[in-house]
């Protein structure tokens, strides 16, 4: 075996969060074959698995994870005929920059998430009113077998901040990426990258967290839509969601502390690691605010991040 696998790596290290005990087995991955062997360590020992980008959107337990963490760091970028194909592990920084670099447009937005594009599909992460479904044209998977498969688009069953590869009984692994692009301006692209940036520093929490905790409400999928519509301001409704962040702070969470786990004094839909924050003390914040917001709005929030 040509793959490196580490024992005992504090997941802590290698999430947005800075929770989470060691992984008694841990695998950075650069190419399929590495891939390959990686799954038939998992097959050998009858262990269980977690595809790790950079960590963000995912909250490790302190006892850390008895399985095989393996963190995919395939980065390779390339465009042809205004499509990009790009490694499960690159950033989304590096995509926005060299895409931009490159002269071409549409993926500005993502700028400022931390994350990778495989992360990103998979659970089809989203900003200002934009989701990476929407210039998804294929994934290329491994399966627990070894084998690449891809996926066209409508096989990927996207949905609001979900897709086939954030089911819980999935073992297929994102490998690569296959987006469309449009011919852009350099300058122009420039100046978008600035102003979101700006606009996520004046809405986004500097301390560590998971990122947007709780998914927002997609107002048409509501059982008692129109008793909700009652209860909340219309004008808050964009793209047909309803910002969870607002539910929450109206039920008067904002700033709520357990421990050194808080709900945001910025943005209530963002719990914060604050030092040393416990994942009991974040899942007491979620119990509360799930509560909360259940009985003042009849709502059941559901989370965005990924609790192991």
């Amino acid at each position: 075996m040509t793959l490196e696998i580490i024992k005992n790596k504090i997941l802590a290290d290698h999430c947005t969060f800075g929770i989470g005990g060691p992984a008694k087995y841990f695998a950075v991955v650069k190419s399929q074959e590495e891939l390959k062997e990686a799954l038939d360590f998992v097959k050998e020992k009858n262990l269980s698995f977690f595809v790790l980008g950079e960590g963000s959107n995912v909250l490790f337990p302190d006892e850390g994870f008895k399985g095989l963490v393996i963190k995919i760091s395939n980065n390779e970028f390339q465009i042809s005929d205004y499509k990009a194909t790009v490694g499960a592990g690159k950033t989304l920084a590096q995509l926005v920059r060299e895409s931009v670099n490159k002269g071409f447009t549409g993926l500005e937005w993502l700028v400022g998430i931390p994350g990778t594009i495989g992360g990103g599909v998979a659970c089809n992460c989203g900003a200002f009113d934009y989701s990476i479904s929407e210039f998804v044209v294929s994934v290329s998977i491994m399966d627990k077998e070894g084998k690449i498969k891809k996926y066209s688009h409508k096989e990927c069953e996207f949905d609001y901040r979900h897709s086939r590869f954030k089911e819980n009984q999935n073992q297929e692994i994102i490998w690569e990426v296959e987006l469309k692009l449009e011919k852009g301006d350099k300058k122009e692209s420039e100046k978008i990258i600035k102003e979101i940036l700006e606009k996520r520093k004046e809405r986004i929490p500097s301390q560590r967290s998971s990122g947007s905790f709780f998914k927002n409400i997609v107002i048409d999928k509501l059982r008692n839509k129109a008793d909700f519509l009652k209860l909340v301001p219309q004008e808050k409704i964009q793209g047909g969601k309803f910002p969870a962040g607002y539910l929450i702070e109206s039920c008067g969470l904002k700033g709520r502390r357990i421990g050194d786990a808080q709900i945001s004094e910025k943005h209530a839909n963002f719990i914060v690691n604050l030092d040393k924050a416990k994942i009991e003390e974040v899942k007491e914040l979620i119990k509360i605010i799930k509560e909360k917001v259940k009985e003042k709005f009849d709502l059941e929030l559901e989370e965005e991040t990924i609790i192991l």
